[in-house]
C-alpha cells in the first residue's frame, strides 16, 4: 500500500515538474541539454563581452556570470531590480534599474553611483568610458561624462525602454506609443514613427540601418531617411533584437517567440520554451544567448537554440525518476521470483 502511494506520488511530482517547471522542447530540436541556469528569477538583460565572458541580470538584483563553460551566481551589489547592463570590456561596465539606480564595474567590484533622478532606468549604453547614456520612465534621459550623471533635456515624457548609440554624435532611443528619438550630438529630437505601438528594443547596425521591435510583433527599420514598417511573422510582443549581419538577425519576445532575419524577410523559428524571452545578445552567427522569465537561458549553437534550465527544477525531476525506477525495478524483480500457482482446474 505504501509503495503504491509512493509510486503514485513520484509520478505526480514527475508530471508536474515536466509540465510546469520545464519549458517545452521541440522534438526536432532535442540535443545535449544543459541544466545550468543558477536562478529562477526573471532575467531582464544579457551582455556577452566575448564567447567566454558574459553577464545576465534581473529582478531582485539577480546577477549571474558566464565563464565559457557554466553560468554561476555572482554576489550582487543591490537588491533592486536590474533592467539593463552594458560593458566595453571585462573591467568597465554599467548596470541600471529601479529608483534611478546606476552602478559601475571596474573589474574588481561594483560602485554605487549617485544620480539626479529616482525614475526607473530601463536601458544603458556605453560609447566610451566617459560617454554613457541611460533612459527610463517619463522620458528620462541621462548622460555620464566620466565624472557624474546629468539630466539631459528630453523632448518627451513618454516612457523610454531602450537606447543604442552609433557614435558620440549619433544615437537612438525608443519607447511607448511608437516613440523614436534621435541624438545628433547636440540634442535629442522626436523622429516620425510609422507605428503607435510600444517599442521595447532598438539595435543599430549603422547610421543608415537601425531596427526597432515592440508590441503586437511590431518591427520597424530606419534606412537613413525614414522609419518603415517591416512585415512581421508574429503577433506576440518582441522585447529584444540583435542583428549579426545584413543577412542574419534575431528577435525574441512573448511566449518564447524567436524570429530570424535572412536578409529579405523575418520568419518564426521553433523555440524550446514558452516563457517570455526579454533580451538577447549574439556573439557571432553561431553563438548567441537569450534570457527571460523564471531564469530561462537559451544558447544558439549555430543550428538550434538549447535551453539551460534552473537546477532547482532538475532536483524534483531527478528524485522522482530515481524513486520510480527503484520501485518499478523491485516490483519486476519480485514478480519474476514469484512461483506460478496451479489453476483451479488443476486442483
Amino acid at each position: 500500500m505504501l509503495r503504491s502511494f509512493v509510486l503514485k506520488a513520484s509520478l505526480l511530482v514527475l508530471v508536474v515538474s515536466l509540465c510546469v517547471g520545464v519549458p517545452t522542447v521541440n522534438a526536432e530540436d532535442v540535443g545535449p541539454l544543459s541544466w545550468t541556469s543558477p536562478t529562477t528569477q526573471t532575467l531582464n538583460d544579457v551582455l556577452m563581452v566575448s564567447a567566454s565572458d558574459g553577464w545576465a541580470v534581473g529582478n531582485y538584483g539577480t546577477m549571474i556570470h558566464w565563464n565559457g563553460t557554466d553560468w554561476s551566481t555572482v554576489t550582487s551589489p543591490t537588491t533592486s531590480t536590474i533592467n539593463s547592463m552594458f560593458g566595453l570590456s571585462t573591467d568597465d561596465a554599467w548596470i541600471v534599474g529601479s529608483g534611478g539606480m546606476t552602478m559601475h564595474w571596474n573589474g574588481a567590484y561594483w560602485s554605487n553611483i549617485a544620480t539626479p533622478t529616482t525614475s526607473t532606468l530601463e536601458s544603458v549604453f556605453m560609447v566610451s568610458t566617459s560617454d554613457v547614456w541611460t533612459v527610463g520612465s517619463s522620458g528620462t534621459i541621462m548622460h555620464w561624462d566620466g565624472a557624474s550623471w546629468s539630466i539631459v533635456t528630453s523632448p518627451t515624457t513618454t516612457d523610454l525602454y531602450d537606447v543604442f548609440m552609433v557614435s558620440a554624435s549619433d544615437g537612438w532611443a525608443v519607447g511607448g506609443g511608437g516613440m523614436t528619438l534621435h541624438w545628433d550630438g547636440a540634442s535629442w529630437s522626436i523622429v516620425t514613427s510609422p507605428t503607435g505601438n510600444i517599442l521595447y528594443d532598438v539595435f543599430v547596425v549603422s547610421a543608415s540601418d537601425v531596427w526597432a521591435v515592440g508590441s503586437i510583433g511590431t518591427i520597424i527599420r530606419w534606412n537613413g531617411t525614414n522609419w518603415n514598417t517591416v512585415p512581421s511573422p508574429t503577433g506576440n510582443y518582441l522585447l529584444g533584437v540583435s542583428i549579426v549581419s545584413a543577412s542574419d538577425g534575431w528577435a525574441v519576445g512573448g511566449g518564447g517567440t524567436i524570429i530570424r532575419w535572412n536578409g529579405a524577410s523575418w520568419s518564426t523559428l521553433p523555440s524550446p520554451t514558452t516563457y517570455d524571452l526579454r533580451a538577447m545578445s549574439m556573439v557571432s552567427a553561431s553563438d548567441g544567448w537569450a534570457v527571460g522569465y523564471y531564469g530561462t537561458i537559451l544558447q544558439w549553437t549555430g543550428t538550434v537554440w538549447v535551453p539551460e534550465f534552473p537546477t532547482v527544477i532538475l532536483m524534483p525531476l531527478l528524485i522522482s525518476l530515481t524513486l520510480v525506477t527503484v520501485i518499478l525495478a523491485k516490483a519486476l524483480s519480485k514478480k519474476h521470483r514469484k512461483p506460478s500457482l496451479p489453476s483451479k482446474t488443476q486442483l
